[in-house]
């Protein structure tokens, strides 16, 4: 595997229109993501409630993820990934039209997060999942870091068009745009052939539920790397996740556009990420890989609480987004290759869970945000963070004992 190319996993047609279509999707959700947390300040002018519209997520993703994740297991993954973006495209379009119309209000933020949300969370455990069924084994690990890069490139050109279509015009017209792309999605799952699954009694969809769950929790490794794997979601990743804004408008006094580049940033950084990553996977000790991985989020972070200047800003934020993707990849990976294949599906929901806790932080970071400031705030995390992360290292059998292969 050291001898190939990053991208050796394109060669295979199957995944290549896989991750075509990985591209389409994730450019949908993050024009979503920067237009929705935008539009929500902008119209509300407070933190907390731009912490509740983008903390609300965490609704489908806790009520939906584990039976997201037995349906990869049990279902048709072709119609999984269809479905998935039907509702996504189905929902951009008609607050789209809510909007040009200027009947939008808060309220309606608050369900278009919430629908669109479950669109979201059906689609990400199917499409970790079925790299495996298009790939052979010494593949899979540089597919899936491939798979994060496209989550990264389109994580810079996706708020980049948001904010620059909000300026020019209006955000009613990233709605359409996320249609569109969700659409194209969409035709990208009608061109994979999936392998046939010769069909097998199996137990209730509850049972199986019940079953992962139990697994988490027995195995060493995958209970250590869920738990690492929360750790950013909960402190660090809320900040550039959801309180963006409030650094673009009142700690650097601009609009829009500045918004959609500091979000660029974390992208930018997300691709040098992304490509770190699929030439890390040589390394053994993946668990000190996310350490690092995590140490380095925490100094970004650190910066990006006292700069003075939205380039400074920019640096810490690319900075930070290099350690996220370099530790979210790895985690993804890492968990996959050490479960039964029978346990796929489930553990990458269990995994879904981890951006769930997102939205649990935004919306604290929101009320805290309103009594501290976003900067103090984001120092404090930062320390937190890097604390928890040396005690996940210090037992033995902790996480600088995970390995792969």
């Amino acid at each position: 595997m050291s001898g190939e190319s990053v991208f050796s996993a394109l060669r295979f047609r199957d995944f290549r229109n896989l991750w075509l279509g990985s591209l389409a999707s994730y450019a949908g959700q993050w024009i979503q993501q920067a237009t929705i947390a935008w539009l929500a300040y902008d119209m509300t002018g407070s933190s907390s409630l731009l912490g509740a519209i983008m903390g609300i997520r965490a609704i489908p993703m806790f009520l939906c993820a584990p039976f997201a994740g037995v349906a990869a297991d049990r279902y048709d993954r072709r119609s999984l990934l269809l479905l998935s973006q039907l509702i996504s495209a189905a929902t951009a379009l008609i607050f789209g039209i809510v909007l040009a119309t200027g009947n939008a209000q808060v309220w309606h933020l608050f369900v278009f997060v919430v629908v669109s949300g479950v669109g979201a969370v059906m689609d990400r455990p199917v499409r970790l999942t079925v790299i495996f069924d298009l790939l052979p084994r010494e593949t899979v690990m540089r597919a899936v870091a491939l798979n994060m890069l496209a989550f990264s490139i389109t994580r810079v050109g996706g708020p980049a068009v948001a904010g620059f279509l909000i300026g020019w015009a209006g955000a009613a017209s990233n709605f359409f745009l996320q249609a569109a792309v969700y659409a194209i999605a969409m035709a990208t799952a009608l061109l994979i052939t999936f392998p046939a699954v010769a069909p097998r009694q199996r137990p209730s969809a509850f049972s199986e539920l019940v079953a992962g769950l139990r697994y988490a929790w027995a195995d060493r490794n995958a209970r250590v790397l869920l738990a690492m794997g929360v750790l950013p979601f909960i402190f660090l990743v809320p900040i550039f996740s959801g309180l963006l804004p409030v650094y673009a408008k009142d700690v650097y006094h601009a609009g829009p556009e500045v918004l959609g580049l500091l979000l660029t940033s974390v992208g930018a950084g997300g691709v040098a990420g992304g490509w770190l990553a699929a030439r890390c996977m040589r390394f053994p000790r993946q668990g000190l890989v996310q350490a690092c991985a995590v140490f380095v989020m925490c100094a970004a972070f650190v910066v990006l609480a006292v700069a003075p200047t939205v380039a400074l800003a920019c640096a810490a934020l690319a900075a930070a987004g290099v350690g996220e993707m370099l530790h979210f990849t790895s985690s993804q990976a890492t968990l996959q290759m050490s479960v039964p294949e029978a346990m796929r599906g489930r553990m990458a929901s269990l995994q879904q869970l981890c951006p769930a806790f997102i939205s649990l932080g935004v919306l604290a970071a929101g009320l805290l945000t309103d009594f501290m400031g976003v900067q103090l705030l984001t120092g404090l995390v930062a320390a937190v963070t890097a604390m928890l992360t040396a005690l996940l290292l210090m037992p033995r059998g902790g996480l600088g004992a995970v390995r792969v292969g």
